[in-house]
């Protein structure tokens, strides 16, 4: 937002330079972005009138000009520019005239002939970037007058960012009460006294609001007489630097009063209005409207418009329709004054793709009782500067104003949060100085009643911390650093998670970082049937921070094919960050989890990576992640069964079983989930709850001698049907085998002809090893025998050996 330094001295007076503002602004938690110095003109350059203007000797494009500057004496200026003509006024520089950029002009000659000065055109000035001629000035202009007579001082401008939990401070007075408190002066509010001398609003226009809940307020005001024109020169300086066009007399103080007061309006040609009436409501389906910028929009359900009797004649809170706005014409207007509710606002204005400086003031909230302040104040200057004649009082349409709230604050609470002593009558002084009103005050505690315009003051935390801004972050005492042991406190996760993110960046993988709050349509892609349990936020930011996320896959993929976007063909992330649920009992519920995406090549090397990436190579290369993983983190018992999910391609995942409980998921993502992002090859994906995997992160595997005798290998070919997985054949193997069953390896699986349709072959070597002697044939045929003789009953199997 930009803030002209005049215009907000009307309204507070301080003694500081303008960088000890900013630092003070920027200290008190409003962001001072940017300093600049626009409009106004170099001091010394003066009107000019061209008397003669003759073709340069020496060069074509080039002319003499005979310049009377006011200084008794005629000059010879060279000048280029195409449009300068006998009798034409114009901005000259005399010599010696220092112009930006450190120019400065001087005699000299130019093709032969002396320029005694030099006709300025607008880039020359500073004043914008046209070069493509002199700046024309109006006739009425004698010779002499300085330029800045006319334009107007130089503006300084301050360009600040005001955070989302303070929408009091998107006005000029919102800042104004800001540096009034900072500084200890008072806050001087404008004029909105006002002289009624029409009959009664009421007999001539009715308001009637369908949705109070969208629109908790709807003030209307009538004037009539109005004489539409141009702004006054200080009003359209003022709008200029603040960024504003200015348009005509009645839209500009509309425009100049929602800067000054924060209170957006809008100004209807009441003539245009079908009965002069208002009527607040959602769209009839199929209804349109055409907007201001000429633009037909289709209306949805949701969307409030504001209508006369037959038809909508704006998009509340956004932007005013074509055929209801002032023109020349206009004698006839009723002024809006409103408050809508800002959810409704920012749904609206994002899905027309309109974004006005009243939405962007809804949409982070205004409140409902500057709605009459406002009004009366746009009202003022209409009867001020476009002659109109007001009605008497307003239709204001407020089934339940908002009354102040009282919040409490402990001033012993105050002190050992900041630091520092303090009393009773100090802190309500700097309460008042930002228009909280104590009633009452000791040295226990103090009740502070909040002004509706405060929404984000609702606890005592949010008062010390206003305390804190006017009383000066700089002027904290120091704090010596404190570390305090605290007795039985775990510090485990944290640890496992540490080693955790070492042993993933180790094995290849790069750690990326989301927003915990994110758009639900994202989440709806991978699984929309988990939508009952997501925690909604009451109050969103924007409409892409909407809910808290209940998995990280989402944000992961979404990863990948931001990568995918640029270029990148190989990409491996991961992800340890919190999800959240909502809970049986409806309180929200959070779990640390982990989550692995693959893309790409990543398991070749060299010359390899070339080759396609297979569906089975990503989906072994991502199991071969998880058993690493599992192996580094001492995950002992956990099992991998197939599952499919929504998010996933069918018959290519598996659950994570751990303790017989479902801890995660591993597998493929489903292509057309993948296509979303114009990804077309197998996207590995893994998301898994990490404190599972950091149970016994810690734990330490018993050492144990090296072997003293050889082992012994017997190699066995299992024909079973194709639904037998190997965990099932490694699970009778192990009840059926002697301690000295060293180890169960899988080296290969055969599908085809030579074992007939719905069979395959496994073929597993099992070493025995004994710690008290090298193992005879017989006993290691007699241990692998019992084995064989429980596959085949419990399987069942048939079975070759080796």
């Amino acid at each position: 937002m930009k803030i002209p330094l005049s215009w907000l001295k009307d309204y507070v007076d301080f003694d500081d330079t303008v960088e000890g503002l900013a630092d003070k602004l920027t200290f008190s938690g409003v962001e001072v972005e940017g300093i600049e110095q626009i409009g106004g003109a170099p001091a010394g350059v003066v009107v000019a009138e061209v008397r003669e203007v003759e073709k340069h000797p020496n060069a074509d494009k080039l002319n003499l000009c005979r310049v009377d500057f006011g200084g008794g004496e005629e000059l010879t200026v060279v000048c280029g520019a195409p449009n300068v003509e006998a009798g034409g006024k114009y901005p000259f520089a005399p010599l010696g005239t220092e112009l930006p950029g450190g120019f400065k002009i001087e005699k000299r000659k130019v093709r032969g002939v002396v320029s005694e000065g030099m006709l300025c055109a607008p880039d020359e000035l500073g004043l914008s970037g046209d070069h493509s001629g002199l700046l024309v000035l109006d006739a009425k202009w004698a010779p002499g007058t300085p330029l800045r007579a006319i334009l107007g001082e130089p503006e300084t401008v301050l360009e600040v960012e005001i955070t989302p939990n303070r929408p009091d401070e998107l006005s000029l007075l919102g800042i104004a009460r800001e540096v009034a408190a900072l500084y200890d002066v008072p806050l001087k509010m404008p004029d909105i006294s006002l002289v009624e001398s029409g009959p009664p609003a009421s007999g001539a226009t009715s308001v009637v609001v369908e949705d109070a809940v969208d629109c908790p307020r709807y003030s209307a005001r009538i004037l009539r007489n109005v004489q539409v024109g141009e702004s006054p020169d200080w009003m359209k300086r003022r709008l200029k630097a603040a960024g504003i066009r200015a348009i005509n007399n009645v839209v500009d103080i509309t425009n100049y009063v929602m800067l000054e007061c924060g209170q957006p309006l809008h100004a209807f040609d009441q003539k245009l209005l079908d009965e002069g009436r208002i009527v607040v409501r959602h769209p009839a389906a199929g209804e349109t409207i055409v907007t201001l910028d000429g633009v037909e929009r289709k209306l949805e359900p949701q969307m409030l418009v504001i209508c006369d009797a037959s038809k909508p004649m704006a998009i509340a809170g956004v932007m005013g329709g074509e055929f209801s706005g002032i023109h020349e014409g206009t004698t006839d207007v009723l002024l809006e004054s409103a408050t809508f509710r800002p959810a409704a606002i920012r749904a609206t204005s994002r899905q027309l793709g309109l974004l006005s400086e009243s939405a962007y003031r809804y949409m982070r909230g205004v409140d409902a009782q500057w709605a009459d302040l406002g009004s009366r104040r746009a009202a003022r200057l209409m009867c001020e500067l476009a002659g109109a004649t007001l009605y008497e009082g307003a239709v204001d349409v407020w089934p339940t104003p908002q009354a102040p709230w009282t919040v409490l604050c402990r001033p012993s609470r105050l002190e050992a949060v900041l630091g520092l002593s303090t009393t009773p009558e100090d802190i309500a002084r700097v309460f008042g100085l930002l228009g909280l009103r104590v009633l009452s005050s000791s040295a226990e505690r103090m009740e502070v009643e909040i002004p509706t315009f405060r929404g984000d003051l609702t606890r005592e935390a949010d008062l010390i911390e206003e305390y804190v801004r006017i009383y000066g972050l700089k002027r904290l005492p120091a704090v010596r650093p404190l570390a305090m042991v605290v007795e039985g406190a775990d510090d485990k996760p944290y640890q496992g998670q540490t080693w955790m993110r070492g042993l993933l960046s180790g094995l290849g993988l790069q750690e990326v970082m989301n927003y915990s709050f994110l758009a639900e349509g994202l989440l709806d892609l991978f699984d929309k049937e988990n939508a009952p349990d997501r925690v909604k936020l009451t109050n969103p930011l924007t409409a892409d921070h909407t809910v808290l996320r209940d998995a990280l896959l989402p944000q992961v993929v979404e990863n990948i094919g931001t990568n995918v976007s640029k270029q990148v063909e190989e990409t491996a992330f991961f992800e340890m960050g919190r999800v959240f649920r909502m809970g049986a009992d409806g309180v929200p519920a959070e779990e640390d989890h982990l989550a692995i995406g693959l893309m790409g090549p990543v398991g070749r090397s060299g010359l390899d990576k070339f080759r396609p990436v297979e569906a089975l190579d990503m989906f072994l290369w991502m199991k071969g992640l998880w058993m690493q993983l599992a192996a580094a983190l001492h995950v002992r018992g956990a099992s991998l069964r197939p599952a499919d999910r929504p998010w996933g391609e069918a018959g290519r995942g598996v659950e994570i079983v751990l303790e017989n409980r479902l801890v995660g998921w591993f597998g493929l993502l489903d292509p057309s989930i993948a296509r979303e992002w114009r990804i077309h090859q197998p996207v590995g994906v893994l998301e898994v709850a990490s404190a599972a995997l950091l149970k016994d992160v810690d734990s330490r595997r018993p050492l144990a001698p090296p072997p003293a005798f050889p082992c012994t290998r017997r190699d066995v070919a299992l024909i079973v049907g194709a639904d037998v997985r190997h965990e099932q054949v490694v699970k009778i193997a192990r009840q059926a085998a002697p301690p000295e069953l060293e180890r169960i390896e899988l080296f290969d699986i055969y599908q085809g002809k030579k074992v007939g349709e719905g069979r395959k072959s496994m073929a597993y070597a099992f070493t025995y090893r004994s710690s008290k002697g090298t193992l005879t044939d017989d006993e290691a045929n007699g241990f692998q025998t019992e084995i064989n003789n429980a596959l085949k009953t419990r399987l069942p199997a048939d079975i070759r050996e080796g």
